[in-house]
């Protein structure tokens, strides 16, 4: 093709015809120019397509993410639930005249030092973030939802950072003035006796101290609840933006 614009110019120049080989020379750089720009538009549109194609997989692999921390937190609040109703009912036994039910203490302190601490999965939300893709979405009520996804995250750790420092406080105290083997033969996963020495856990709910980690224990957990059920609330508005019908 080179050979042959490049002979007529040749004929054009031997036969003297200097204007037509002007005219015909600017017709071939537009030609060229022309060719060019359907080149860029076309790498244009193949990038816009893989970008758009990238973006749909991140999308699908945030919905998966969400999908499995929403399972886990339902299992989670299962467990805080009944956590909350064991403390609360512990709550309501102090001072309370002739509650000499040891089993039914220790089955209740069982529950009561179960920790629940919801752990998400923000793998494809961080690699999002560190590759600078979570500006390049187009979807807007995404971006604003990740973003205060994050937000929320960092005060829910302090809420569960809180928790946990909460439960370790109880069992300790337990550990000096209590029976943790008592409430440990609770469990399934502990098959042995109680203990054969003379300690009744029902004696801590004589105790301001003990009444104070309890009452500790209580208000983290309520507000763990109420940080769950806005996790939810969240949760369930950036499944409905990346949920691809």
């Amino acid at each position: 093709m080179i050979k042959f614009f490049r002979k007529i110019r040749q004929n054009l120049l031997e036969e003297g015809k200097t204007s037509k080989y002007l005219k015909y020379a600017i017709g071939e750089i537009i030609l060229v120019v022309i060719g060019i720009l359907i080149a860029l538009q076309i790498n244009n549109w193949n990038e816009e397509r893989l970008e758009n194609n990238r973006e749909k997989i991140t999308v699908q692999n945030l919905n998966t993410e969400f999908q499995e921390n929403l399972r886990d937190l339902d299992s989670i609040n299962t467990i805080l639930k009944r956590t909350i109703l064991a403390t609360e009912t512990i709550f309501g036994k102090f001072k309370e005249e002739g509650f000499k039910e040891t089993d039914q203490i220790d089955s209740l302190l069982h529950h009561v030092i179960e920790s629940p601490s919801w752990k998400p999965s923000e793998f494809v939300l961080n690699d999002l973030q560190n590759s600078g893709g979570l500006s390049k979405l187009n979807n807007t009520e995404l971006k604003i939802l990740l973003f205060n996804w994050s937000r929320f995250f960092k005060e829910l750790q302090e809420t569960m950072d809180q928790t946990e420092k909460t439960n370790i406080n109880l069992i300790e105290y337990i550990r000096e003035h209590g029976s943790l083997r008592n409430i440990d033969t609770q469990s399934d996963a502990f098959p042995y006796e109680p203990s054969q020495l003379q300690m009744d856990n029902a004696l801590l709910l004589q105790n301001i101290q003990f009444e104070n980690y309890i009452d500790d224990k209580l208000y983290v957990l309520k507000e763990s609840e109420i940080a769950y059920s806005q996790a939810k609330i969240l949760i369930q508005k950036i499944l409905n933006e990346t949920t691809v019908e």
